[in-house]
């Protein structure tokens, strides 16, 4: 099979197939493909984690514009009547359970 080519060109051929060998062992290892694959399920737990933060910044920034001037009177008597229940002098609370 080989027989016809010139020393050139086996040495080429040579060379071409070592190198083959070599990126498919390096791919195989633990180096490669199998690395590769631990470091998209790292990038896709990061970025996971990363859109829940960002959910949980803007939860915080819409309770800190509630509670800025001039909404902050408004918050404060929302929390005060959800959690601790009160009302205003001319209301009368019905609690249904």
């Amino acid at each position: 099979m080989l027989e016809g080519l010139s020393p050139r060109k086996k040495l080429v051929l040579g060379a071409l197939a070592a190198s083959l060998c070599v990126s498919a062992m390096s791919l195989a290892s633990s180096k490669g493909l199998r690395r590769m694959e631990r470091l998209r399920a790292d990038v896709e737990r990061q970025e996971q984690k990363n859109r829940e933060l960002r959910e949980e910044n803007a939860r915080l920034a819409r309770t800190v514009r509630e509670l800025s001037p001039p909404l902050q009177d408004a918050a404060l008597e929302k929390a005060a009547r959800e959690q601790l229940g009160f009302v205003r002098q001319d209301e009368v609370l019905f609690k249904f359970e």
